[in-house]
């Protein structure tokens, strides 16, 4: 497959991006999964100067409103707190004769057995949100974090998209009331989220879509979930999930202490 002229260069003399000795993968070149990736041109590499030279071996996310490749951090909102990708080579960011940025395609490593030490931006969380992907040299079996591949909190109300699925949600330092808005179901779906009620005394809601087909806490026609921590006990936790005929929200409750769960 062709992704574009080798390290998405324009033609000329340039500096050496990297060199052999800074391979990251291990096993032979057979052993790992490239995919075409559309690169952001606000993709940055922090820690590099300049930010725009994007290293061999820098931990990739992909940008929900995009669909574009840009760098992994654990609190970045945008869809790049998830690792998805390894940078198979250097790539430069910024037009060579203007300085400005401009978006990329070549290849993104998504997959395979990578030397860990010589990636750059990798966590603990990378680390588990790639393990069913990447067998890490210092870590064979991984580092699986079932089943949530991402915690975020949301201070205002949310409409939950699918690309957030197998994500854990939370109200923390809400002041008012936040609604989660549950993505339409549909045959083929399979859906897992959990929320955790983080303030004290302030509702955290869940709410349908379609209406009328949550299921949990005595009723089987729900339209809304509404949890909340009150007294002096906070971490009110539910999880919910479609069944397999992708008609209904299953609510399971997995807190205790004096949480306020109704269902309208």
């Amino acid at each position: 497959m062709l992704y574009s002229s080798q390290y998405a260069a324009v033609p000329g003399l340039t500096t050496t991006t990297e060199t052999y000795e800074s391979a990251i993968r291990w096993g032979n070149d057979t052993m790992g999964v490239l995919s075409g990736a559309y690169i952001s041109a606000g993709a940055l590499d922090p820690t590099n100067t300049p930010t725009s030279e994007l290293r061999l071996g820098l931990v990739m996310g992909i940008q929900t409103a995009t669909g574009q490749w840009s760098n992994y951090a654990a609190g970045n909102t945008d869809g790049t707190g998830v690792a998805q990708g390894i940078m198979p080579v250097g790539i430069r960011t910024t037009d060579l004769l203007t300085g400005v940025g401009q978006a990329r395609f070549y290849a993104m490593l998504v997959g395979g057995p990578v030397q860990a030490s010589k990636l750059i931006g990798l966590d603990a969380l990378a680390r588990t949100q790639m393990a069913d992907s990447f067998m890490f040299d210092d870590d064979f079996a991984g580092r699986h974090w079932f089943p949530w591949k991402a915690i975020v909190t949301k201070v205002a109300n949310y409409q939950i998209l699918a690309s957030d699925n197998f994500t854990l949600f939370n109200n923390l330092n809400a002041v008012v009331p936040v609604t989660f808005t549950l993505p339409a179901i549909a045959s083929g779906n399979a859906y897992y989220f959990g929320f955790s009620a983080e303030v004290l005394a302030q509702n955290l809601l869940v709410t349908s879509a379609e209406g009328g087909n949550i299921i949990g806490f005595n009723n089987i026609t729900a339209n809304t979930v509404a949890f909340q921590s009150g007294g002096a006990i906070a971490g009110g936790f539910f999880a919910i999930y479609n069944n397999p005929g992708s008609t209904k929200w299953i609510v399971e409750n997995r807190s205790a202490g004096a949480n306020t769960v109704t269902t309208s």
